[in-house]
């Protein structure tokens, strides 16, 4: 979940002047531990954001013979680098990661306004890696970045999700993605074929 108002001024400026934040934040579930890495500028020259920066990380930090549904996997949710700067038809976010059916690049896209929270929030992509022993969910507002508990959404449906999370935020226009009960439970991908 993410807070549509957290962002500071600095980071607006350094927005409005590249068109990238220039920070990604890294979510080890396996851990709990939470870090932002600064991006070259070098690489948003030569990948741009959105996919090229989720194409670069995942294949420049995932082992090759990562399981797709492992602790190894990376997934990511990305901004895309006109998103917030007025251009129509940009405000897209993807999700990246290994496919489960075909081993090889998984992504899919999305709009609505969960791509501008992710740079209101200082980042160009959140990327996860690990597994945890419980549900949890990332909260993000004001440059703070913490998991929490979601064992009580276990078991609701997305738009219950959304709901409830917005309703326990404790933020102006909180953004949430989030999986439905299948996805919860790691079904056989062939069902989906």
């Amino acid at each position: 979940m993410l807070s549509a108002m957290s962002f500071e001024l600095i980071y607006m400026e350094k927005f409005m002047d590249k068109g990238y934040m220039g920070k990604v934040l890294w979510v080890d579930l396996s851990s709990g531990k939470i870090e932002e890495e600064t991006i070259p500028d070098s690489v948003y020259e030569k990948y741009l954001s959105g996919l090229g920066l989720g194409a670069y990380l995942l294949y420049s930090r995932m082992p090759v013979n990562a399981d797709p549904l492992g602790p190894e996997n990376i997934l990511g949710f990305l901004s895309g680098l006109l998103t917030g700067t007025g251009s129509l038809f940009t405000g897209r976010w993807m999700v990246v990661g290994k496919s489960p059916l075909t081993g090889g690049w998984g992504d899919a896209n999305c709009g609505g306004n969960f791509s501008p929270s992710i740079k209101r929030c200082g980042y160009d992509g959140i990327f996860f890696k690990g597994v945890s022993k419980k549900p949890v969910y990332l909260f993000v507002d004001k440059g703070r970045a913490e998991i929490k508990d979601a064992s009580r959404f276990w078991g609701m449906d997305t738009v219950e999700t959304e709901k409830a999370l917005i309703k326990l935020a404790d933020c102006k226009k909180p953004r949430v993605a989030c999986i439905a009960c299948r996805g919860k439970t790691l079904p056989d991908i062939r069902y989906f074929q």
